[in-house]
């Protein structure tokens, strides 16, 4: 994609930046001195090239509450939305300012547009979808998936640019480096205190305790000490994301799928061991799993759908859909072509949450 090392342009990622955004993946605060030898790379050289990827829209780290999804303590759903004639668009520009819209993609058939839809309770969920979705002007039906369980989500996912030993080696420097976890309830992530600095990090994930005091105006010291007293509590998670139409996998697909009850176990471990299955979940009604996967193109989506259909009864495939464009995802925009679109950002109070898709 790019030409040699120093060379790549500002649009393109080279296998080196691939390389730097898995191991960020993997430990999404590391310092580049600790990256450096694992990548045979510099410090400088690693920093200036996340600066490019970063300042490019092209890749982002940021962090959010844990307690949500993975907990169980947050309802997510997949809302098919039909709209009226010609007025797609303009329905999606509403879906996009509301919070808890976390993904929103442009379907090539089947319904218009389909979104990921996330609440604090289940009341929550019924309100935003009976109550706010179905009123948009120009919604003319939604269908909604809600969640049982979620098996696999979009931070689990890796660009499998590493070979086996960096990946070891990222990993037991990111386990050796990690604080002591100590018990989160005394943080309270919406005080004063720490919600100025959530702020900051639910934008920039890798912001230190300088940017960070920059930022909020407070003393570095003040901030390096809530700041180390926020990454112990294990409160938070970090993520490492970036524009899927610059990685191998630009195609984004979602299957609904029936699986009998007595197999379901069987499909999702099988489902978890293919790397383009980006998120797995059980959902209630007649097809009872939504996967959503990334491939490489459609002849790749083809191959991986007949890797699907093999693990499941005959007809096990109850709906497809290809997404056209993904204007949203775990609550941040994105721009046509996949990167991050600064210029319209999305609420923080919609982003600092579990994300899934």
């Amino acid at each position: 994609m790019g030409g040699p090392r120093g060379e790549v342009a500002p649009d393109q990622l080279s296998e080196d930046d691939l390389a730097l955004l898995h191991a960020l993946q993997l430990w999404p605060r590391a310092s580049w001195t600790a990256l450096a030898p694992i990548l045979s790379s510099s410090p400088s050289v690693l920093a200036a090239r996340w600066n490019r990827l970063r300042s490019n829209n092209l890749a982002w780290v940021y962090a959010y509450p844990l307690g949500g999804v993975a907990r169980g303590s947050r309802q997510v759903a997949v809302v098919e939305v039909d709209c009226a004639s010609g007025v797609a668009v303009e329905v999606a520009r509403e879906l996009e300012t509301r919070p808890y819209v976390r993904g929103l993609d442009f379907a090539a058939s089947g319904r218009h547009l389909m979104l990921v839809v996330t609440a604090k309770s289940f009341t929550r969920m019924s309100s935003h979808i009976v109550d706010e979705l179905a009123r948009i002007p120009g919604v003319a039906s939604t269908r909604s998936h809600l969640s049982a369980h979620m098996h696999v989500e979009g931070r689990q996912w890796r660009l499998d640019a590493l070979d086996p030993r960096q990946q070891a080696a990222v990993e037991a420097a990111a386990h050796c480096a990690a604080p002591d976890i100590r018990d989160s309830a005394f943080i309270d992530l919406g005080s004063e205190a720490y919600a100025p600095l959530l702020s900051v990090l639910g934008i920039d994930g890798r912001a230190t305790a300088t940017d960070i005091a920059e930022r909020i105006g407070r003393p570095a010291s003040t901030v390096r000490r809530q700041l180390g007293l926020l990454l112990r509590a294990g409160a938070l998670a970090m993520r490492c994301e970036m524009s899927q139409q610059h990685t191998r996998w630009p195609v984004s697909v979602t299957w609904w799928l029936r699986a009998p009850h007595a197999v379901t176990a069987t499909v999702v471990a099988r489902l978890r061991a293919e790397r383009r299955i980006r998120m797995c979940m059980s959902v209630a009604g007649t097809a009872n799993l939504v996967v959503t996967a990334w491939t490489a193109d459609l002849a790749d989506l083809m191959r991986l759908q007949a890797a699907v259909e093999s693990m499941l009864p005959s007809n096990g495939i109850v709906d497809t859909s290809v997404s056209l464009r993904t204007r949203k995802r775990s609550g941040w925009l994105l721009a046509p072509d996949g990167r991050l679109d600064r210029s319209h950002s999305s609420p923080v109070c919609g982003r600092m949450s579990e994300s899934t898709g």
